[in-house]
């Protein structure tokens, strides 16, 4: 994580009450964002090479192009339906909290 380190990530969920296979889904859904990273840092590192080589840089620079494009997808997919879930869940929260307000309002009357 660019803005937060994963230690600090860490230690918080250590803390907390964030139960292990939440967790670990957590970890599931930040390997686009970390592949992403990986790859743009290798292909930084081919880019230079072919650069320095003299080999054609077109086809080195198609193929970085791409599997930039195709990480920020995936990024994008993996951030949009995990706020898909945790909308879905928010909403079944609150619905049982006011079933339980209800219940609680009418055993008063």
């Amino acid at each position: 994580s660019p803005l937060i380190p994963f230690n600090a990530i860490n230690w918080v969920a250590g803390i907390t009450s964030l139960k292990f296979y939440e967790y670990v889904i957590a970890l599931i859904g930040i390997l686009p964002g970390t592949t992403l990273f990986v790859f743009l840092g290798a292909s930084a590192g081919s880019l230079a090479d072919s650069a320095s080589s003299g080999d054609n840089a077109t086809v080195t620079i198609i193929v970085v192009i791409v599997g930039i494009v195709f990480g920020i997808a995936a990024v994008g997919v993996t951030s949009y339906y995990a706020k898909k879930e945790l909308n879905r869940i928010t909403e079944e929260r609150n619905a049982q909290l006011e079933e339980k307000a209800n219940d609680n309002s009418s055993t008063d009357e």
